[in-house]
């Protein structure tokens, strides 16, 4: 066989890529950080809107003709239902003369077990079509029946089942379950001229522990295991990832390039042929943009396989977070609230016009009273007349109520924030609610203040309850201690207005802990 192919599978071979049965996915080192690009069913993972990943692998940069690896994905909630959509496209080139090309669609179902939705289990199901293309071989040996070039386009599915409770993921996939044959053109038509796809297994594990006073670090160990068949050596790698909020994050990892093998035979499994250690660093920016780059090299010993050689191994990674106009939802949520409030003012307005009117029925029948009394009962018909003028006045004030709180205009000015299981104002807080007062003399009218207190998912929904009018009192306090004197309504939810769906990172919880404030008036 002529040197480029075998220069090519023992590439393949170090990458964990082997073709010698079958195409695989190609193996990032950063897989931990997009798990759907192996998984369907974690699409939607992120319940506030999705994300769009963009990732790009350069193997051996010493190599000219070593392995680039692309993909782009996406993936999100439908809507705000347990519903998810995905989308993949790749493109693999193995060597410069072998390369795959794909694009997918995927849906996840995710079926919660608590209304929090921190405990849900999720199936997802993959489709998509692939074509390899091999071209621009030429044998040394006109007599090689190697192949010379050819494309083959396959219809493929994958499946995928995950766990997940709180910070522990559970996942397995199948990737390429249908097992499609690859035809090539050959340059001798009488030898065989296909291969199978076999499927691919895979398992993904992870736990996100929680750190420190208020919860800010985290440390996540993940574990990740493709098995092909008993011919191929199993790929296992472990990570250990450090994060500080969703700011910054650090991994560090061993991958064992395919060295471990299903007959038992664990020789060589901790400095195998093609093993690797990589590091993977990270930063968010204003947790809308993820930029991830991970470093990886070998650490094998035989032959030739060592960076000296080789080279390095180079990914980076963006992640665009789409986020959902939570704010916006939340406002309409609270309108409608409000608005309901002003219906049941509207009824107990309606109802004292009745009055008003009975009570002017009634004046009426004690005029007819008095006019058959005589003088004798002038006081009695002051008294009347100076009831039916109250009732009037009242009626009129109502009325005058009634037609504001239906010209109410609302408008959100900010929120303010707490810590866990806090009702005390912060420094930072109470800076948030003195610019609530240089923006109030700026405004023209009367204004109501609106202070809606919402709590995270922590506690009963009673304790939830009382942590929120706690909230709002305090803000209340402060806010008479500097001189505001606009009328202020409390409306504590609890836990029942979320901005955020799934309260399973600290980061969706803490911005549950706040008291929204809104300004109403004419």
């Amino acid at each position: 066989m002529k040197i480029r192919i075998l220069i090519s599978l023992g590439a393949l071979l170090i990458a964990g890529i082997q073709l010698s049965d079958a195409q695989q996915l190609p193996v990032f080192s950063n897989y931990f950080l997009n798990p759907f690009y192996y998984n369907p069913a974690r699409a939607g993972t992120d319940p506030d809107g999705g994300r769009i990943n963009l990732a790009f692998q350069k193997q051996w940069d010493k190599i000219p003709s070593g392995p680039i690896s692309t993909y782009a994905s996406w993936d999100g909630r439908i809507k705000s239902s347990n519903m998810a959509a995905g989308a993949t496209i790749f493109h693999d080139r193995t060597t410069s003369s072998w390369q795959t090309t794909g694009g997918s669609f995927a849906y996840a179902y995710h079926v919660p077990f608590n209304k929090e939705k921190t405990h849900f289990l999720s199936i997802g199901l993959q489709a998509g079509v692939t074509s390899l293309h091999i071209h621009d071989f030429t044998p040394s040996d006109p007599n090689d029946p190697a192949i010379t070039n050819g494309r083959n386009v396959n219809f493929d599915l994958s499946v995928g089942i995950n766990y997940h409770f709180k910070g522990l993921n559970v996942g397995f996939s199948v990737p390429q379950v249908l097992g499609n044959k690859v035809r090539f053109k050959k340059v001798d038509p009488t030898f065989a001229n296909s291969v199978n796809i076999s499927r691919q297994y895979i398992a993904m594990v992870s736990y996100e522990a929680k750190l420190g006073k208020k919860k800010d670090w985290s440390l996540t160990p993940f574990l990740m295991v493709n098995f092909i068949n008993k011919s191929l050596p199993v790929y296992l790698d472990i990570t250990l990832m450090a994060a500080y909020k969703h700011l910054a994050w650090l991994a560090f990892g061993y991958d064992n390039g395919g060295g471990l093998k299903p007959n038992g035979d664990t020789k060589g499994f901790f400095m195998p042929n093609a093993a690797g250690i990589h590091a993977t660093a990270g930063v968010s920016i204003k947790e809308l943009v993820d930029i991830n780059y991970t470093f990886k090299t070998t650490v094998g010993k035989k032959g030739n396989l060592v960076p000296s050689n080789l080279g390095f191994t180079h990914e980076v990674l963006l992640s665009f977070r789409l986020k959902r106009k939570t704010d916006q939802s939340e406002f309409a949520k609270n309108k409608k609230r409000t608005d309901d409030d002003i219906a049941k003012v509207n009824v107990k307005a309606d109802d004292a016009i009745q009055k008003a009117d009975d009570a002017n029925a009634k004046v009426d029948s004690l005029g007819n009273i008095v006019d058959k009394l005589g003088p004798r009962m002038d006081s009695v018909e002051k008294i009347a007349n100076d009831a039916k003028s109250s009732a009037e006045r009242n009626t009129t004030d109502i009325e005058k109520g009634s037609s504001t709180l239906d010209n109410i205009v609302f408008k959100k000015f900010g929120s303010v924030y707490f810590e866990v299981d806090k009702f005390e104002l912060t420094d930072e807080a109470k800076a948030s609610i003195d610019a609530l007062k240089t923006k109030l003399g700026q405004m023209k009218g009367n204004y109501f203040i609106y202070l809606a207190g919402s709590a995270s998912v922590e506690g009963s929904a009673s304790y939830n309850q009382s942590l929120s009018t706690k909230r709002c009192n305090a803000i209340k306090q402060y806010i008479e201690g500097i001189g505001i004197s606009q009328h202020v309504l409390l409306l504590p939810y609890g836990e029942d207005a979320p901005v955020t769906g799934n309260q399973i990172q600290e980061a969706d919880r803490a911005k549950n802990r706040r008291v929204d404030v809104y300004l109403s008036g004419e």
